[in-house]
């Protein structure tokens, strides 16, 4: 069989004496054979059982993203347990998780169950509810069907295709490619799955049954059956702002999700919010947290989205989240050829808010360090200023300075000295003798003032102004 190799190695099981090796079927990660959790959103709702489109490679002619699978294949929640049930269980000797089955459900509500391979160890431990995860046995394969199956003459996977349904309730599988071995073997349905769904069959806007891999702070990894996870970024979860990403999501979640992108490089996004795709846009986010925010400060943010100028960023200020533009020329210093060649989606980076437009509900960003500069409307980007010649101006000399923009710490004045023009940072403490409790009161844009540079900060662009007098 020439399309997957064929590693060494089989199941293994609870022994003694030794350190365990938890049991590692031949088809870990497919969906045909999932431990089902019982879940809750955060609202306390159960999980409910869904239904995966399934757009799989299948026989001839058969169409991707039409026909629907039962969740049941890729597993489901149930939180109680029977005779019979196949179940991954912890086992009390080693605390690790080991397939097996309920073979007794005893009075006292822990059950005996029987492992698949005890490897020298006990055959049977008592576990409890709580330490046992049913899986859940996709069961509907048809004849004609495209399949991964574990072969059962060295326990690897193979492709194949479903040949008969036999009586006993195994599947005949015909492998695509015997290299020497058998033509086909009964296999059992756990040891079945379906291939994962080819990248160029994926649709934007096509609907999945997801299950949550993993769940970082700027989104989660969703398991659609594809050939890799989508990102599930936290500004595509709800309708509404979500501001803790661990209280809307958790791993192991079964959700319902949409495409909400494609790239090239084989990466795609998804989104719990229909026709939310990356074409389409919210209304705008509100930017009022970030208004007065110093262009000299660093923000955390992650990188939301990718576009040829530039990158979306998502940031955190107080717990509020915005996204704001960093484009192509902030990323960094010096030419920057491709945006992808420095920053991915969802990479952590640091940024400081150059400018904010209300109106339009916009936000420019910038990785680049040096003076963030930039007018309270929102317009372009200003570069760094060159604050060489006001390095040794004396601090006891009174500039003529034009106020450029007010923030809630205090404003930004622009001042002239020897033909070289550079905006400076009074501090809201340097406004004035006394307490100051609001900046607008003492001072508004375009209003000339009187200042003196109390420092030049040259390798961080920053220029600090007053307008106190020495004494």
């Amino acid at each position: 069989m020439a399309v997957l190799s064929r590693p060494q190695g089989g199941h293994a099981g609870p022994h003694r004496g030794t350190a365990r090796t938890a049991v590692a079927l031949a088809f870990i990660g497919g969906a045909a054979y999932f431990a089902a959790e019982s879940l809750s959103f955060a609202s306390g709702l159960a999980c409910r059982g869904e239904y995966a489109v399934l757009s799989a490679s299948r026989s001839a002619g058969q169409s991707y993203g039409g026909s629907r699978v039962p969740l049941a294949s890729r597993g489901g929640a149930d939180a109680s347990f029977a005779k019979g049930d196949v179940v991954k269980a912890i086992c009390p000797d080693d605390d690790v998780r080991y397939p097996g089955v309920v073979s007794k459900v005893n009075k006292d509500g822990s059950f005996v169950v029987t492992w698949d391979d005890p490897d020298g160890g006990p055959e049977t431990h008592e576990v409890q509810a709580d330490a046992m995860q049913k899986v859940v046995i996709y069961k509907d394969y048809k004849v004609g069907e495209a399949v991964q199956a574990v072969c059962p003459d060295d326990d690897n996977m193979y492709d194949g295709v479903v040949s008969k349904i036999n009586k006993d309730g195994t599947f005949q599988v015909k492998w695509d490619d015997p290299d020497g071995g058998s033509e086909d073997n009964p296999v059992a349905p756990k040891d079945i799955k379906y291939p994962p769904i080819p990248f160029d069959k994926l649709e934007v806007g096509q609907k999945y049954a997801g299950k949550i891999r993993s769940v970082l702070d700027f989104g989660a990894f969703v398991d659609i059956g594809a050939e890799g996870d989508g990102l599930l970024h936290i500004s595509r979860i709800s309708k509404e702002r979500v501001e803790n990403i661990h209280d809307a999501v958790e791993e192991g979640q079964e959700i319902e999700c949409w495409i909400s992108g494609k790239r090239d490089d084989g990466k795609f996004g998804v989104t719990m919010v229909e026709g939310l795709t990356e074409g389409a846009r919210r209304g705008p986010a509100d930017l009022t947290p970030f208004r007065d925010l110093s262009p000299d400060d660093w923000h955390p943010g992650v990188v939301a989205r990718i576009a040829p100028f530039g990158a979306f960023v998502t940031v955190t200020v107080n717990g509020a989240s915005a996204d704001g533009l960093v484009h192509v020329s902030q990323i960094k210093d010096g030419f920057v050829d491709n945006v992808a060649d420095e920053i991915s989606e969802g990479q952590e980076v640091q940024v400081r808010v150059q400018s904010v437009d209300m109106d339009t509900g916009k936000m420019s960003l910038s990785m680049k360090s040096g003076f963030g500069g930039g007018g309270g409307g929102g317009g372009g980007m200003r570069a760094p200023s060159d604050l060489g010649p006001f390095q040794d101006v004396d601090s006891s000399t009174w500039l003529t300075g034009k106020v450029a923009r007010i923030a809630s710490f205090g404003a930004f004045v622009t001042v002239e000295s020897g033909g070289a023009t550079a905006d400076g940072l009074v501090h809201i403490t340097q406004i004035k003798d006394g307490f100051v409790e609001s900046v607008q009161d003492e001072l508004s844009e375009g209003q000339e003032v009187q200042v003196r540079v109390q420092s030049v900060d040259m390798g961080a662009g920053k220029m600090s102004l007053t307008m106190k007098s020495e004494e």
